[in-house]
């Protein structure tokens, strides 16, 4: 990926980056522009380690100058992958509590845990109240589920 192409666009959407070396998956989640580079936030959809650490999520970057960086070998794979952006009117921590507090219920210990093993689902809070969910070809399902048993203030297709 390019350095002019990184904008707001972008957030939510699945792709692929290197990662010590390896190429791995996930989902943007934040991007940051400023005087001398561009940079990516993707949080991979499982955790790689490296080291004695645990990485949840990396930065891409580039230098704007000469492209130099990883940003280079991000690339968008959401194709065929349907992605909104939902607004609760209860902040998602509250919600997770609905599935601790009903855990034989649920099988799943939050919101989070229960989209992302929705079969091609992901989960990506963006904020308290917000979050981005992307799914290759259940978010019809997903949205139907979200309105019944969530406080949905919004969603909105993004793509």
């Amino acid at each position: 990926m390019k350095t002019n192409e990184i904008n707001d666009s972008i957030i939510g959407k699945r792709c692929k980056c290197v990662f010590t070396g390896l190429m791995v998956t996930g989902v943007i989640e934040s991007i940051n522009v400023n005087k001398y580079s561009a940079e990516v936030m993707v949080r991979f959809d499982e955790p790689h380690s490296w080291g004695n650490e645990i990485y949840e999520y990396d930065w891409a970057h580039a230098r704007l100058h000469d492209e130099f960086g990883s940003l280079q070998y991000l690339e968008i794979i959401d194709d065929q992958y349907k992605t909104v952006k939902v607004a609760f009117e209860k902040s998602i921590r509250e919600i997770n509590r609905m599935f601790t507090s009903d855990y034989k219920t649920w099988g799943v210990v939050n919101l989070k845990e229960w989209c992302d093993s929705y079969e091609s689902s992901r989960f990506t809070q963006i904020g308290e109240y917000c979050a981005i969910i992307t799914s290759e070809y259940n978010m019809e399902y997903v949205r139907e589920w979200l309105m019944k048993n969530t406080p949905v203030k919004e969603i909105e297709t993004i793509i």
